[in-house]
């Protein structure tokens, strides 16, 4: 090929590639959005795509919907505003046709993939398996590849070992790409479709070679691809085939069919021509979209009108001479919320949320050795190197406390390193059985037993060792920046004489995909080591110099502390407390104790909500201390599948002062922002807000959103059957496509959803200008706002009504056709 004709053909690879979101390795799962490379088109749109591609559900099912209906989520004036949002101007007659239609008419047909291979469309006319079978022998060799992590592309690794002669495949991939497709037919016209239906054949796979080509570099994809048309081309050869169609229209519900079904409930005297007129309005692929958008209304209003209220009596903790007992710093994290909640009905405490890497963008290199972990978001880049040590003058305790750990540390990745591995298992099971055998029978028989013992066990645990980080490679002004960033979120006017950096955990047993409950922020690791180093920072005299002389002056007697919340139990452990001044003992003391007793609190609430323990609940009502304890164990219990919820039911991104949200129980549904709008003059932590900690909320709340609406496709399908794949991934057996998204155990539970899936809301108390400032200079978020993949309201003071944002500019959210008063509370 010619080398502009190659540059076209890559082009086209890397825009069909887009099609999946990259997926990260198991060590370190991102949430990403599914359909993230149709971001630029209307949600709407994007779900059409999504089920032509992909044959994928973007929404719940019709019948779904009506068990809403029916139980009174969703109400009749719910389905009446949504459909006079879509269609404007319609009378009374014509609503109550439609409004049967999406109550009692005929139900929706199942999605297929509509835009299909030349072997899948082969399969379809004369009842073959060729696309079963390319899939087997395509996924098998991703999964050999990707296990042995062999550095080049794909295409030459697999050239090499093709019984066909070497000779007779071209070594650039590229040439080979453009062969294949020749040989399939594919016009150049039809090529970038016909390459994203082969990526969408194999999305798993593909999302998970995606994110190798970013991570490393190499001609992964176009690889890969090459490869796959080659075995299609092979295949196919001397068969008769039809050339794939340009594009494909999704299959619909006759108007006369839906119109029979309504003409039936309504009985002999409906007007049968008004109802096929009616009908007309509304196509049989815009029902799920008013359903959708009832039901998010009928979820998310509640929240809106909790926060249509004067500020509470004790919205403010301390007077303006008086200090709270501590001031806590919690990752926006959903499940924050509820330890915030609960710590401030304990004592007189004030909470804040910032993002869980605490502005840190940081690999840390930990004391006990092994790879460096990335403890930031995936939106940014490292920003420096740290490196764990040991306290000055505690060498010794350090290296003996050090070692345990490294001992315990290594015995763990040891026996990891043999179950994930392809082989190894066998030998394993062959020479570590005897111990593993009543090991394993212990923990089945008698978790609790078993977790005891394992608790008392050396472990990896930040507080077991004396140790800190490395800043040398910081300079001081960059340390007071990253300080002054989280003083910023309102504790500037009144310090307390103890601040609590809190990151979060989790702590799960046989779970392949632990990490994704762990912080999202923190690149899918624990956030205790971002907490520790800006603690040390913020008590640093030379940092606290700097800031002193930008205007920002930390009392002396302010003491800043590292904490961890783990999430599968609500405890929380502070950190490096013997390193405060003795005259902060007790106030640490007192802290630890009310922690101790709010995330006690906080896991009985959570038991109402957990599966299994839930429908038990009410058999244990008399024993609140056994019910906190059997959700606590959860994580221990090698045989639960479902040890905590994670973030399911995430709902809304709030950013504003505490005052909006205090006293409120939000259920561990929210996403809270501390923001103080007085404090940022030009806007900018508003943009800094809005255009990353939002959109990670947003990736988390559509990867919840659509592994519930499509558990298979979007989703990892059932823990039951995984197999793990070193550290690539989960598959669903022994083989075929790369799991991708949420297991079905952490979004629903049979028939009941364990998340919700509706569009994440964001609300804002700010100023209306800087919000239009911040959406015009980020392409990113003006198309999550614009095309509705997210929902946008905002007020400038607590006094101000809500207003949406639209296309238009901002709308006064009226509570007229939809009174928020007549809404239960926004808890699960």
């Amino acid at each position: 090929m010619e080398h502009d004709a190659k540059l076209t053909l890559r082009d086209d690879v890397a825009r069909a590639t887009a099609v999946v979101a990259p997926s990260w390795p198991l060590s370190s799962t991102i949430a990403v959005n599914p359909l993230s490379g149709f971001e630029s088109r209307p949600f709407e749109t994007a779900l059409s795509a999504g089920r032509l591609l992909f044959g994928a559900r973007g929404h719940l099912t019709l019948t779904e919907f009506r068990s809403e209906f029916h139980s009174g989520r969703v109400t009749r004036d719910d389905l009446a505003s949504a459909l006079a949002r879509r269609i404007p101007g319609l009378s009374e007659s014509e609503l109550e046709v439609l409004i049967t239609d999406l109550v009692h008419g005929t139900d929706e047909p199942e999605p297929d993939r509509d835009a299909i291979t030349l072997a899948e469309q082969f399969d379809r006319e004369h009842g073959t398996d060729l696309r079963a079978r390319l899939d087997l022998e395509i996924s098998d060799w991703c999964a050999e590849w990707s296990v042995r992590a062999e550095p080049g592309d794909m295409w030459t690794s697999w050239r090499t070992e093709e019984p066909v002669a070497a000779g007779e495949l071209p070594s650039d991939p590229a040439d080979a790409l453009s062969e294949g497709l020749t040989r399939l037919g594919v016009p150049d016209s039809a090529r970038l479709d016909y390459l994203e239906r082969h990526i969408a054949a194999l999305a798993g796979w593909a999302a998970h070679l995606r994110w190798r080509q970013e991570r490393f570099g190499g001609d992964v994809m176009v690889g890969h691809l090459a490869r796959c048309v080659t075995l299609e081309a092979r295949v196919l050869d001397g068969v008769a085939s039809s050339r794939p169609e340009a594009d494909a229209a999704a299959s619909a519900l006759p108007t006369a069919e839906r119109a029979d079904a309504i003409g039936h409930h309504l009985g002999e005297h409906a007007d049968r021509a008004l109802i096929a007129a009616t009908l007309t309005l509304l196509p049989d692929s815009g029902r799920a979209m008013v359903w959708l958008d009832a039901y998010e209304r009928a979820v998310r209003d509640p929240l809106l009108a909790s926060m249509v209220r004067p500020s509470p009596p004790d919205a403010d903790v301390s007077g303006p001479d008086q200090r709270a007992d501590a001031q806590v710093i919690c990752c926006i994290d959903v499940r924050s919320e509820g330890l915030r909640r609960n710590l401030e009905a304990v004592g007189d405490y004030e909470t804040f949320g910032y993002a869980g890497f605490f502005g840190l963008a940081a690999r840390i290199e930990p004391l006990t050795g092994g790879a460096a972990t990335e403890q930031y978001p995936v939106l940014l880049q490292a920003a420096t190197e740290l490196r764990e040590v040991a306290v000055d003058g505690r060498r010794r305790d350090a290296e003996r406390a050090i070692e345990q750990q490294r001992i315990a540390a290594g015995l763990d990745d040891a026996w990891r390193a043999a179950k994930y591995h392809p082989i190894a298992p066998l030998a394993l099971a062959e020479g570590a059985g005897w111990l593993a055998g009543p090991i394993a029978a212990l923990r089945t028989s008698v978790p609790r037993v078993s977790a005891w013992i394992a608790d008392r066990l050396p472990d990896e645990r930040p507080s077991t060792a004396p140790t800190t980080y490395d800043r040398s490679r910081l300079d001081v002004a960059t340390q007071a920046a990253t300080v002054g960033s989280i003083v910023r979120l309102g504790l500037r006017t009144r310090f307390a004489a103890l601040v609590v950096l809190c990151g979060h955990q989790a702590q799960v047993d046989n779970n392949p995909l632990e990490s994704g409950l762990a912080c999202g922020a923190c690149g899918g690791n624990g956030g205790a080591p971002n907490a520790r180093a800006v603690a040390a920072m913020a008590n640093d005299p030379a940092v606290r110099a700097a800031l002193a002389a930008t205007g920002t002056q930390i009392p002396d007697d302010t003491w800043f502390v590292a904490a961890v919340h783990n999430t599968t139990t609500d405890r929380v452990a502070l950190l490096d407390v013997d390193r405060a001044p003795v005259t902060h003992r007790d106030a640490i003391a007192r802290l630890g104790n009310d922690l101790e007793r709010a995330g006690y609190q906080n896991a009985l609430e959570r038991a109402r909500s957990l599966p299994a323990i839930s429908c038990a609940a009410s058999l244990e009502s008399r024993s609140p201390r056994r019910l906190a304890d059997r959700t606590r164990r959860r994580g221990r219990d090698w045989a639960e599948p479902v040890a905590e919820l994670g973030l399911a039911g995430n709902l809304a991104f709030v950013v504003g002062p505490r005052s909006m949200t205090r006293g409120l129980d939000l259920g561990r549904r929210v996403f809270l922002h501390s923001y103080d709008a007085a404090d940022d003059t030009d806007g900018s932590v508003l943009t800094g807000v809005l255009t990353a900690p939002l959109i990670v909320a947003q990736w988390i709340n559509a990867q919840y959103y659509f592994s519930t609406t499509d558990p298979d496709l979007f989703g990892a399908g059932t823990k039951a059957v995984h197999n793990i794949l070193g550290d690539v991934g989960v598959l669903s057996g022994p083989g075929g496509d790369l799991r991708r998204g949420l297991p079905l155990q952490s979004v629903r539970a049979g028939s009941r959803l364990l998340h919700e899936p509706v569009r994440l809301l964001a609300v804002v108390q700010g100023r209306l200008d800087h919000v239009d400032a911040t959406i015009a200079g980020s392409i990113t978020l003006e198309q999550l706002v614009t095309n509705e993949w997210i929902s946008l309201v905002a007020r400038p003071d607590a006094r101000t009504p809500w207003q949406r944002r639209a296309a238009s500019g901002w709308v006064t959210h009226s509570a007229d056709s939809n009174p928020w008063s007549e809404r239960a509370g926004v808890s699960r």
